[in-house]
């Protein structure tokens, strides 16, 4: 039996009393900002697969980009996987999607912005040249405020794709990806299933005082250069942190964790898990480290939790 040391554990929280009404005024300013979708063809040798690039407003007017994904065999309307990836990636290449598709899954794959193909946007002056200190004095300012608010709208994209079953939206995210898929089902109801592999943004004070890599070390770096920003420094992170959005979660939650993660430390990940309040499962490698989600035996598991998720509708709460 494997040891699962946190499966216990609750973070402390230092929410802030504003948190509600800061993420409900963020959210107004973002349903009245326009989308400006723009789809064009992509010619790719994969013949079964329907391969579009997707252009739409993030927030603030920022463009995002993505990939558009669908079996050329479709009859039905098809559940859909919306793909984010982890720091300093990109979307990748089509056919790393192709496994979904021939499951029979339509694929948003997006660039998170500064990323890939997407823009970034403007943040105050300062920071360390990484994206999670741009705009860290004020969370109205903050990156992630923008990034959540990327992948809201990503959702409101999709609920005008007609090939898309509004009803079977998938969040998969890895590392910083899987954070932002937490974050983003604490924030809108919409989503029908989140798999957060090693995600980050969990307990974040914990993460900063345990991690070993990763951009989280770009917040010490920024905190060595203005010590005297600490307390705003982390008021601004506990609008983004997860421990605070964990509880607003209404669909089935699918996490993993790596019991050598020096990145995503286990810890914090299991202190969300366990405030997660629908239906959820972990699995827990205490041997692997943040590179989880790529061996062969955890690809196998998610193909086979999203097939199950495919043959069945999630009724949220």
């Amino acid at each position: 039996m494997i040891d699962e040391p946190w499966k216990e554990y609750v973070p402390v929280s230092n929410r802030e009393p504003n948190f509600e009404s800061f993420w409900e005024e963020t959210k107004r300013e973002s349903n009245n900002q326009p989308l400006e979708i723009r789809r064009s063809d992509i010619s790719y040798p994969i013949q079964n697969i329907n391969a579009q690039k997707l252009i739409y407003k993030g927030f603030n007017g920022t463009d995002i980009a993505a990939f558009y994904l669908t079996p050329h065999s479709q009859k039905e309307k098809l559940p859909c996987l919306l793909m984010l990836h982890g720091y300093g990636g990109n979307k990748g290449s089509i056919a790393n999607y192709a496994k979904y598709l021939m499951m029979g899954y339509a694929v948003v794959a997006l660039d998170t912005r500064g990323h890939g193909e997407s823009g970034n946007g403007s943040y105050p002056a300062g920071g360390t040249g990484s994206w999670v200190t741009q705009g860290i004095l004020d969370p109205a300012t903050y990156y992630y405020r923008h990034v959540y608010m990327d992948v809201i709208r990503a959702l409101d994209v999709i609920e005008t794709l007609s090939e898309v079953d509004q009803e079977r939206v998938v969040i998969y995210g890895v590392s910083m990806g899987g954070g932002i898929a937490l974050a983003v089902a604490g924030l809108d109801a919409r989503p029908s299933f989140v798999v957060a592999d090693v995600p980050n943004l969990c307990d974040l004070p914990l993460a900063i005082q345990q991690k070993m890599e990763g951009s989280l070390t770009a917040v010490e770096a920024f905190l060595r250069q203005y010590p005297d920003q600490f307390k705003q420094v982390f008021k601004t992170l506990s609008f983004f942190d997860n421990k605070h959005l964990a509880q607003n979660i209404s669909c089935p939650v699918q996490i993993s964790a790596g019991g050598k993660d020096l990145i995503c430390p286990p810890q914090t990940i299991y202190g969300v898990f366990n405030l997660i309040k629908t239906k959820k499962n972990i699995t827990y490698d205490p041997f692997s480290g943040h590179d989880l989600p790529g061996s062969v035996s955890h690809i196998d598991h998610l193909v086979e939790v999203l097939a199950e998720f495919k043959e069945e509708r999630v009724t949220k709460r």
